[in-house]
Order: structure tokens, then C-alpha cells, then sequence
């Protein structure tokens, strides 16, 4: 390799290895809490199955489920200084709001609400963690 290519070349490198240091330090990153972010999902959910050809496992017609769900999101930003650390965090939590005796269960293979050992859909169900 020639002198000129040698110097072309550390030229170029010193050159591009600058312009990301000025983009880093243009865009001023956002702290642990300033860069955090909260998102709530709230939904609502009601299941009605119709048995016309005969009568399920509970021996009635039909079935049927209503649930509500709350799930919460959490990332924050990231901590100041060349190695940035940040945290991700979940909660969820379901609640029963009907599934009377004799009528739980979708009488397939979807169920809406999860079951205790009697077969009773649980009243109440929860799970927190990070990915």
C-alpha cells in the first residue's frame, strides 16, 4: 500500500469517525426518567357461544364469558454516559365480570378466562415481568 493511499485512508477514517461524534452530540439524549414512557391498555371483553347442535359439556345450550383486562407497558429511557442502561417492565391483570355456573368455558379449544382445579373460571389473574 502506497504512502498516499495510507493517509487517504486514516484521513477518511478520523473524517467519519468525527461526524458521528458530533451526530451523538447534537441530539441530546434523554434521560432515565425524561425518556420513559407509560401506555395503558384497557379493553373489555364479552364471549357468547350458541350450541344448535346440542347441548355442551355443562348441559345447557350455550356458553358464555365476560372479562375485562388491564395491561400496562413501561420502558424507560437510558442512563447518561457511553453505555446507556435502561429498564422494560409489564403488568397485567384480568378480572371476571360474569361466567355464571354451567355457562363457562368457549366448549372448544379457546378458553377466555383461565380455570382453577374445579373447573370454575378464576375470579381474578395477574402476571408482571420484563422481557
Amino acid at each position: 500500500m502506497s504512502k498516499k493511499a495510507a493517509l487517504s485512508l486514516t484521513a477518511l477514517s478520523l473524517a467519519l469517525g468525527g461526524a458521528s461524534v458530533f451526530a451523538q452530540s447534537e441530539t441530546a439524549a434523554e434521560g432515565f426518567i425524561e425518556g420513559s414512557t407509560l401506555s395503558l391498555i384497557n379493553r373489555n371483553f364479552y364471549f357468547n357461544r350458541d350450541f344448535r347442535d346440542g347441548e355442551n359439556a355443562t348441559g345447557n345450550g350455550y356458553s358464555e364469558e365476560w372479562a375485562h383486562g388491564l395491561m400496562a407497558f413501561f420502558e424507560s429511557g437510558y442512563t447518561q454516559g457511553s453505555v446507556g442502561i435502561g429498564v422494560d417492565a409489564f403488568a397485567m391483570l384480568g378480572l371476571k365480570l360474569d361466567s355464571g355456573s354451567g355457562r363457562s368455558g368457549a366448549g372448544g379449544t379457546v378458553d377466555l378466562l383461565p380455570y382453577n382445579s374445579a373447573g370454575d373460571a378464576e375470579d381474578d389473574f395477574s402476571r408482571v415481568g420484563g422481557p
